[in-house]
């Protein structure tokens, strides 16, 4: 019984530990004239030329959004394709701003993948922890890979940037972040990995969510 005790227990901090880095805010901006700002309407964009990944992840984060009582829009709805598919130039971006403000869009929320790159960690890190037998040859045969295995792990780097779209004003930084998220192997738990760690920034900040 003792054992199991300890088992959970292992189990329970290996657990909370990944959770903590499988997402985490490498450092963000705020302007300091802004205290706290709430969006009549945000349009989320996606910045990526994989039209399924940004339209997965414009949907989670708009879904997740109105559930918290925002009034959010995707970008791959709003946007007619013509605006992804080719470089828009200064004029054209003032044509699209005024497109905003008529449809009272007064903030969009901007995120893209800056980074990818490896990361070593360290395997079987708690393998047979709790096992009942402790003699030095069973614990050694057990945990020896950890001297010869290096796990890879691909992290992602995201930038997000929050802009106000705001009538007689400048389109003005908000917020912006970067955040570190170990991929998995399935988008929506990247997606969902970095989608929490976002809400809670937006709301320790005061921005946009409550």
């Amino acid at each position: 019984m003792r054992y199991l005790i300890v088992f959970i227990s292992v189990l329970s901090f290996a657990t909370f530990l990944i959770g903590c880095r499988s997402a985490t805010l490498i450092h963000d901006y705020k302007n300091q004239d802004i205290k706290s700002f709430q969006a009549s309407r945000l349009l989320v964009v996606g910045i990526s030329a994989d039209k399924e990944a940004r339209q997965l992840y414009e949907t989670t984060l708009v879904e997740s959004l109105k559930k918290e009582g925002v009034n959010a829009l995707k970008s791959i709805t709003f946007f007619e394709n013509s605006f992804t598919d080719q470089k828009q130039s200064l004029q054209q971006l003032k044509a699209i701003e005024k497109k905003l403000l008529r449809a009272r869009v007064d903030a969009v929320l901007f995120t893209k993948i800056t980074n990818r790159k490896d990361r070593v960690t360290l395997v079987n890190a708690y393998q047979n922890f709790a096992q009942s037998y402790q003699t030095f040859k069973n614990y050694y045969y057990n945990n020896q890979s950890a001297y010869l295995e290096n796990k890879h792990e691909q992290v992602y780097t995201i930038e997000t940037s929050l802009f106000c779209i705001c009538p007689g004003q400048e389109r003005e930084l908000i917020w912006r972040g970067e955040m570190e998220v170990i991929e998995s192997k399935r988008l929506s738990r990247n997606i969902h990995r970095y989608k929490s760690l976002l809400f809670k920034t937006l709301k320790q900040k005061k921005l946009v969510l409550n």
